[in-house]
């Protein structure tokens, strides 16, 4: 229900400014600051004007309703033709040479509640604005004695209403410089502090390059000395089974008892080494997940054979698999989950000394739950914590027969983090244990929950450049960004372009990588938002990835770059490259022999040459006609066609007549051989110097000389 206030016919432009008086007249009697009356009185009078130049037989309407709370509202009404792209124009899409549709959204924006219905009888206009909540509210009678008032009243002139807007407008402006000043103030105190955040930032790099360099120290030691000790205690086991085999004659019992002592002990610090090693793997982010698709069942089928033995030590103890056929495939790495279990499983077997030790699975929305519940000894709630720390074991009686390192269940709570998942345990004092793994049914990458379609990509760091995969699938960000983790780049997700191109409005990357295959329209999206119509210029690289037939219409959009095998490692060089905005080198390598073509290749590998090989003198020449190398690296001895012949075919050749060679060899030369190669303008260097050095600076001296050289940053 609402009280009618006041109506206006809009006959002439007088009843359009009469509606914009009405509406501040109004606005000021029910208590309306003058910030609101200037709100009000706009919106009303675009309105309006709507009306009567596009329609007609309009009126405006001033109610108040009785709701709670209650509101001012002001209806417009005409009998014209409609609004045509209503929605469009709602929508903010629509773009009019006259401006209409203009009025509407910023009408909107003015009120508190809009609401346009337009057909091709007429379109009716409904606005309200709440009344202040410090205003008494409007009865029957009162708003009775506000309509007798304004009706009374005489109509200001529209001069009268055009001083009164210009007033309004003033002040308006008066206000906007002062919040300028204001802003300008801001700005100057956030530059203040955006330098401080600087210094601190790199204050941090430094401090995390510090401990990164520490940790590495600390990984190299634990590596080296894991790997030293290995050696000696397979012997040690491999010695005392001989012993125990009794390979070279009988042992007495005391010697027996004493040498089982000793395999027992080189164990456990076997053990101890391979823990330490994963420990450290998994700290350093050195760990590589082999991703690969596998079931619930295969996996506790072999498990079933791996634990066998365990069960010997052990008879009082039943190691029951529930049935896992149901359950769906897992898309992660086989070796990691079972791992996790495996020490589960050796944990409970060991701490109860009769019962059962069942192992099962569950599917909870997208992750499988992993459970080894057994009937031990348990565990007191206070210790459901430390036991996840590094060299924590509880005193029990039982502790003393089995001695272990510490490092177990940390490392499975390090490998089920790696998966993106968790592990956790409930237990009680003589009521058995439950230890369970909860395993994301796909792997991806360091995200702890799958990301939905409609999900913002992330927020970028603030030191990392960022590149943005837009990809349908997320295996392949996760893939990828193990590579990017520990580049000089950040690699941001979005699995859809809409997705990427809201993220792109708040953020720039130096590059996007996205492919053009399953979804049409997803390389289109991304390239349309850098194309140089669209900002004046492009303002990151675009890399496309696809099947080769693909490579012409993307290259066509905008595409700097075309991958057409997988998406793997080798795209870092490449983007730096990119970054370096220089086309790498190509260098051939004419080399037969398979340890002298790895060791130049490992000298040589550099982001701005892009390494070719031939192992023959016929491979050379194809793969110059071919590739078009920028230089090239030859071998002399070489089945058939030697490197002599492979010169003189080239500088017969008006294409490669001037290609840069480097003569690569062992050969002893003579004075005419090397009188030859100076003809034909080949460099010269010796494997015997690049064998006792191993510098690739003697090679890299030798390209500079011709010409061939790394290429300085635009």
């Amino acid at each position: 229900m609402s009280s009618l206030l006041s109506s206006i016919p809009l006959r002439n432009e007088r009843d359009v400014v009469q509606s914009r008086q009405r509406a501040r007249e109004i606005g000021a009697m029910l208590g309306f600051d003058n910030q609101e009356q200037i709100r009000l009185a706009t919106a009303t009078s675009e309105m309006a004007r709507n009306a009567f130049r596009y329609a007609r037989q309009g009126k405006v309407e001033f109610e108040v309703t009785e709701d709670n709370p209650q509101r001012l509202q002001v209806v417009v009404s005409d009998h014209g033709p409609g609004i045509p792209n209503l929605d469009e124009i709602m929508e903010g899409r629509y773009r009019s040479r006259t401006g209409m549709g203009l009025g509407i959204l910023g009408t909107r924006r003015l009120m508190d509640g809009f609401e346009i219905l337009s057909a091709p009888s007429g379109t009716v206009v409904r606005m309200n604005k709440t009344l202040p909540s410090t205003v008494t509210a409007v009865t029957k009678s009162r708003a009775e004695k506000i309509a007798a008032t304004i009706e009374k009243r005489p109509a200001e002139s529209p001069y009268e209403e055009i001083e009164r807007q210009n007033r309004e407008l003033l002040k308006t402006f008066q206000e906007l410089r002062a919040r300028q000043e204001e802003l300008a103030i801001l700005n100057r105190e956030l530059e203040d502090t955006n330098r401080g955040v600087v210094a601190l930032y790199a204050e941090l790099d430094e401090r995390a390059d510090y401990l990164r360099r520490a940790s590495e120290l600390k990984t190299n030691f634990i590596s080296n000395i894991s790997h030293e000790f290995r050696t000696p205690l397979n012997s040690i086991i491999s010695l005392s089974r001989m012993l125990l085999d009794r390979l070279d004659g009988q042992l007495t019992e005391e010697q027996e008892k004493q040498v089982e002592f000793i395999a027992k002990s080189a164990r456990a610090l076997s053990d101890l080494v391979n823990d330490l090693l994963d420990i450290a793997k998994v700290e350093a982010g050195k760990v590589k997940i082999r991703v690969k698709t596998f079931t619930v069942a295969e996996l506790f089928s072999a498990l079933k054979g791996m634990l066998k033995p365990l069960l010997a030590d052990n008879v009082s103890v039943d190691l029951v698999f529930e049935n896992a056929d149901q359950l769906p495939a897992l898309r992660s790495d086989e070796g990691k989950v079972s791992q996790i279990l495996r020490n589960f499983i050796s944990n409970a077997i060991k701490f109860t000394p009769q019962g059962e030790v069942l192992v099962s699975a569950a599917k909870n929305n997208d992750k499988i739950v992993f459970s080894v519940k057994d009937t031990g000894i348990g565990i007191a709630p206070e210790h459901h914590e430390t036991i996840f720390e590094e060299f924590t074991q509880l005193e029990n009686p039982l502790q003393a027969q089995y001695k272990g390192t510490g490092l177990g269940l940390p490392l499975c709570r390090s490998l089920a983090q790696l998966l993106g998942g968790k592990v956790g345990v409930k237990s009680q004092i003589g009521q058995g244990s439950t230890f369970f793994a909860e395993i994301p049914v796909i792997y991806r990458g360091d995200m702890s929950e799958p990301r939905p379609a409609t999900t913002e990509a992330s927020t970028p760091e603030f030191h990392r450049p960022v590149v943005l995969l837009v990809h349908h699938n997320p295996e392949v960000f996760a893939r990828l960004e193990t590579f990017f983790r520990t580049s000089e780049f950040q690699l941001i997700y979005a699995e859809e372009p809409h997705a990427a191109l809201r993220w792109l409005e708040r953020n720039a990357p130096v590059a996007v990588l996205c492919e053009t295959g399953p979804a049409e329209t997803v390389f289109q999206a991304v390239a349309g938002a850098f194309h140089p119509e669209n900002d004046g210029a492009k303002h990151c690289w675009l890399i496309a990835a696809g099947s080769p037939e693909q490579e012409p219409a993307a290259q066509s959009l905008g595409a700097d770059l075309f991958v057409s095998t997988a998406l793997d490692e080798n795209i870092l060089p490449e983007l730096r490259r990119l970054m370096n905005r220089q086309r790498p080198c190509k260098l051939l390598l004419v080399e037969d022999n398979d340890i002298s073509l790895y060791i130049l290749r490992e000298l040589l590998d550099r982001p701005w040459l892009s390494l070719l090989e031939a192992h023959s003198g016929q491979e050379a020449l194809d793969a110059v006609s071919r590739e078009q190398p920028d230089a090239m690296i030859l071998d002399l001895l070489m089945p058939g066609m030697d490197g002599f012949e492979v010169l003189q075919r080239l500088r017969a050749s008006e294409d490669t007549r001037d290609l840069p060679v480097i003569v690569c060899t062992s050969k002893s030369l003579t004075h005419q051989d090397k009188q030859q190669l100076e003809k034909m303008h080949a460099g010269l260097i010796s494997k015997a110097d690049i064998a006792s050095t191993l510098a690739p600076e003697l090679l890299l001296q030798s390209l500079a000389r011709l010409g061939i050289a790394e290429p300085r940053n635009s």
